[in-house]
């Protein structure tokens, strides 16, 4: 019986200290943490990538000349998905701020927790930023082109009186 006690205690003590040892370098809050910013540093890559693209295709486009009548998007399909995307862009702002904002408020977390997790939020915060911004800026670039090669009525009116004169003449659009 004494030799049972005694596994019995030093299972139990090997119990304890594995318990303690888990608890008290926490190795779910590290894999979590490692997840996360494993996690944010891919989208921040894939933001970056984006944005790289679409700032390529506005140097394209500012290098393209205008021909009237060759747009590039006469549908406006292009800068609508581009509007699209980047109102939902917007969208994701604000949910990653308040992400980073609760950071501080976990016990959990310890300083160099809080740091890396920081720095982790805003560059994936700062990549999304410049893509957004990367997507107007291309929708811009696109409807400045088209707006140059758009074809125009060769006239041209010396006094406010006759432009709406024939406004008023034309067929309604």
């Amino acid at each position: 019986m004494h030799t049972e006690k005694y596994i019995s205690d030093d299972l139990s003590d090997r119990l304890s200290a594995f318990g303690a040892s888990v608890e008290g370098t926490s190795l779910y809050l590290l894999r979590a943490i490692e997840t996360t910013v494993d996690n944010l540093e891919a989208g921040e890559r894939l933001a970056r990538a984006v944005s790289e693209n679409a700032n390529l295709l506005i140097t394209m486009i500012g290098g393209k000349k205008r021909v009237v009548g060759q747009m590039l998007d006469p549908d406006d399909k292009v800068i609508n998905e581009l509007e699209t995307a980047y109102h939902g862009l917007e969208q994701h702002l604000p949910k990653m701020l308040l992400k980073k904002n609760c950071i501080d408020d976990d016990d959990q977390l310890d300083e160099g927790h809080c740091e890396v997790l920081h720095t982790a939020y805003d560059r994936h915060i700062e990549a999304f930023a410049r893509l957004i911004e990367s997507a107007k800026n291309l929708r811009a670039a696109i409807i400045t082109h088209d707006l140059a090669a758009e074809p125009r009525s060769q006239r041209s009116f010396e006094e406010l009186d006759v432009v709406i004169s024939e406004l008023r003449s034309s067929p309604a659009a």
